[in-house]
């Protein structure tokens, strides 16, 4: 159809759309560039071959099965995780600036091991909050997220972690003070392994994510970062090639476009033009909208497109990065 509408316009350019002839002359101009027709839609066919759209070669269902390198020297005798305690501290009830949950695992004592922490920032939420109740906590249980996952009894990593989740005291964004401050005071009230400090976050919370190291510089206290379905700024780039990152976003996402405004993909790029000491990674699932998260932390890496995509746990992923004292 497409080379016959060709051969149409090219007929119709020759004469054949508006004419002052009559009617028997018409007929006789058809019959004549009939077979002009013909020849004409056979060389088109014969030449053309665009019929098929052949889709981006940077982002391909190619998700890769790397082997991870971790160094578990400081992990491997740590008791195994069957189940700990997921515990809610109200704004006020302890020193921290944020109410928030803290998961410890079993085995974890106070004066024993050290663990690697992380640390989960939530999204937006269009209603006015404080973190002072813990009704308002529990909300931080809803949806597939590290406290989610743990509320649900599926937490399950490789690995024990504590998982600190704070609750954002107003509705506009994470402070990157605010974030270095309840990171310290998790530090000094658990046992944390500082060099292994991990910090993810979802759309508000991925912005915090990126902004934390984007805005402090080598003045944080994470190994290593995973946004989702969050942007940043030019500013921030050049911070953000000092850790390691793995970005993922939705490619149907109308909410934080990931494509353009240093969405995850022109974020990521800018920072892979500026040498980092580790290639930051970008994850775009195909036919996804604004929460691609409940695939990142359930490790439900299925139909994905994007340049340097792997199959594994962020939970393993993060346990290769060691922050430097």
């Amino acid at each position: 159809m497409k080379f016959l509408k060709i051969t149409i316009d090219l007929i119709n350019q020759i004469g054949l759309k508006k004419t002052s002839f009559s009617s028997s002359k018409k007929s006789s101009i058809n019959n004549n560039l009939l077979p002009v027709a013909i020849i004409l839609t056979l060389l088109f066919s014969s030449c053309d071959t665009s019929n098929t759209e052949v889709p981006p070669t940077e982002y391909q269902d190619t998700p890769l099965q790397p082997t991870l390198t971790i160094d578990s020297t400081d992990l491997q005798d740590l008791p195994e995780d069957v189940g700990g305690i997921h515990v809610a501290y109200p704004l006020g009830s302890t020193d921290a600036v944020y109410g928030h949950f803290v998961y410890t695992p079993s085995g974890y004592t106070e004066n024993g091991a050290e663990f690697p922490l992380l640390v989960f920032l939530h999204g937006w939420d269009p209603t006015e909050y404080t973190g002072t109740d813990e009704e308002e906590l529990n909300e931080l249980l809803i949806g597939t997220t590290p406290p989610g996952l743990i509320q649900n009894g599926k937490w399950k990593p490789s690995f024990p972690y504590i998982v600190a989740s704070p609750r954002l005291k107003t509705p506009w964004y994470w402070n990157h003070q605010d974030i270095h401050d309840f990171i310290k005071y998790m530090i000094d009230e658990y046992q944390i392994n500082t060099k292994r400090i991990y910090l993810t976050g979802l759309s508000l919370g991925g912005g915090g994510t990126w902004y934390y190291i984007g805005e402090r510089g080598d003045d944080n206290y994470v190994a290593a970062i995973v946004p989702i379905s969050a942007r940043g700024e030019a500013h921030i780039v050049t911070n953000l090639t000092k850790i390691p990152i793995w970005a993922f976003h939705g490619d149907s996402d109308t909410t934080v476009p990931p494509f353009e405004n240093f969405g995850s993909v022109p974020l990521v790029e800018a920072i892979n033009a500026d040498n980092p000491e580790i290639k930051a990674r970008i994850t775009v699932f195909n036919d996804t909208g604004h929460d691609a998260w409940s695939r990142v932390y359930s490790d439900q890496f299925t139909t994905m497109t994007e340049k340097t995509s792997f199959t594994v746990s962020i939970y393993d992923w993060f346990l290769q990065y060691k922050k430097e004292e």
